[in-house]
């Protein structure tokens, strides 16, 4: 099996950054890259997913960005974490899940 040659900053930031540019197929290989290196799924998503909605939440409203930019990027971040629930839902973690938000419990 090989290894990734990402840090967990450079896959953090891939999340970000497929949020901001609203790339799928980006998100879930951040969200798998984090899976296989064993970050924390809920700062993952905090510093990642919702970073990149922050940011995009931002660029909305400084008119750069459609409400329907929004709503793909959503759907991006959501693609992310589909990938990283079932794990989150193993019984061995202590994390839950409210709609998309994940805490550790």
């Amino acid at each position: 099996m090989q290894t990734s040659q990402l840090t967990g900053q450079d896959i953090i930031s891939m999340a970000k950054h497929a949020v901001v540019s609203l790339d799928m197929e980006e998100a879930e290989h951040a969200a798998r890259e984090a899976l296989e290196a064993g970050l924390d799924p809920v700062t993952f998503i905090e510093k990642g997913f919702v970073a990149g909605m922050k940011e995009i939440g931002d660029m909305f409203e400084e008119d750069k960005i459609t409400l329907m930019q929004i709503f793909a990027a959503s759907k991006i971040m959501d693609a992310g974490l589909d990938i990283l629930k079932p794990e989150m839902d193993n019984p061995e973690h202590k994390f839950c899940f409210f709609g998309n938000i994940a805490m550790s419990v």
